[in-house]
């Protein structure tokens, strides 16, 4: 892997344009491009006005990045558990563009995703990946995560 200059940071507003096209890409790549309903204004207003949910980037750093240029995002949120209360660190979105795989982007991302639950008292992160994405799984699992085979996720739609 190589190490390119990468600078993680929260998403500011002028990165949402970037971040909503990463999260496009994201959506053709999981299959749900066709139900993708996410606009900038939608984005603004979660992220921005209501702080619904917290956005990482990662851009390249040094004297040829481009300030517009974002490599990969990290989307989070924080949930209580009962059994112990503690704010786990929910990872809802973790993308790099293609460009920039293999440059310890998604590493990045993630150990500044740990820091913050960390600083923010949480007891464990949390998230899924899909199970026919293998590189995802074995890249989770390099960086110590484990895969819980106890739950399966399950969904209910609320427009019928």
């Amino acid at each position: 892997m190589s190490d390119m200059a990468l600078k993680i940071s929260r998403a500011s507003q002028q990165d949402l344009p970037a971040v909503l096209g990463l999260m496009r890409e994201l959506a053709d790549f999981e299959g749900y491009r066709a139900q993708f309903a996410v606009t900038l204004e939608v984005l603004e207003q979660q992220y921005v006005q209501h702080k619904t949910f917290g956005i990482l980037v990662a851009k390249q750093a040094g004297a040829n990045a481009k300030s517009t240029d974002i490599a990969g995002i990290l989307v989070y949120f924080f949930q209580p558990f009962t059994y112990d209360l503690t704010p786990w660190l929910i990872v809802k979105e973790l993308y790099v563009a293609a460009a920039y795989r293999g440059h310890c982007a998604g590493q990045a991302l993630m150990l500044e995703a740990k820091r913050i639950g960390k600083a923010q008292g949480s007891s464990r992160m949390k998230w899924e990946v899909l199970t026919h994405n293998q590189a995802a799984r074995q890249f989770y699992t390099q960086l110590g995560a484990r895969v819980e085979d106890d739950w399966r996720t399950m969904s209910l739609s609320l427009s019928d």
